[in-house]
Parts: structure tokens; sequence; C-alpha cells
């Protein structure tokens, strides 16, 4: 026996509402689409030599999958670069060599994803994080 149209309409009634509450919030439902690599990277900074084996000042970075492509931003005195992370794999870069001195330092992770329509380019960054660079 097959259900009764208003059976059919209650259900995607249901359906619709739900979809709309987990998927949508206030803030984000009209402005940015869901992060899809909200746990797909992972960052660590290792001032001075707290890490030896990733070298002095240090950012490790690892891409567990994409896309998005990942990359790191960083500031620093009056340098400031971007690195980006491989998809799959971990990997290691210094940013300084180790010194006594303390500077400053800001970093943040981002992404960089294609959206299909209409195919635009969608930047996402996370906020700031302070450190410092331990150089000379």
């Amino acid at each position: 026996m097959l259900p009764s149209r208003s059976t059919l309409a209650a259900f995607a009634g249901l359906a619709a509402l739900l979809a709309t509450t987990v998927t949508a919030t206030p803030a984000t439902a009209a402005t940015a689409p869901p992060d899809p690599g909200a746990a797909s990277v992972e960052v660590r900074y290792h001032p001075g030599d707290e890490a030896p084996e990733h070298g002095p000042n240090s950012f490790v970075i690892t891409v567990s999958k994409c896309p998005p492509a990942w990359y790191v931003e960083y500031k620093w005195g009056t340098k400031s670069d971007r690195v980006r992370g491989k998809c799959g794999d971990t990997m290691s870069f210094s940013v300084a060599p180790l010194g006594t001195t303390e500077y400053p330092l800001q970093w943040r992770t981002c992404s960089l994803m294609m959206w299909k329509k209409p195919p635009l380019p969608y930047y996402s960054c996370r906020p700031y994080k302070d450190a410092v660079v331990r150089t000379g």
C-alpha cells in the first residue's frame, strides 16, 4: 500500500525542517559555505629550539585531506610569507635561524577552494595567533 499524498507532504516538510535546522545557523546560512576541512589540517608552531627535529622557530603542518588547499600565513618584524601544506603529508619549515632575541610573531591558517557554480575562488582564514620568534 502506498502512503497518501498528505503523509508524503508531511514527511517532505519534516525533512526540509530538519535539513535547515542541522545545516544552517543564522550567522552563516547566507554568507559562507560550510567549512569542508574543519578537521583536515593541523598546524603546530615551535618557538626557538623547542623541537630540534623540525628546526628552529618551526611550523609543522599536516594536511590530511584536500580540497581545500591549506597554507600558513605568518608575519614577524618586517618579514611576512605564506607556506602551503602538501595534501596527505606532514611538512616542517623554519621561519628564522635560532638566536636569543625574541620578536612577536603572528600566524594563521588559511584555506583556498573553488566554488563550482559559479566557479569562484573562496578564501577563508582563521584568526591570528600570537607567538614569538627567537632569533639573533
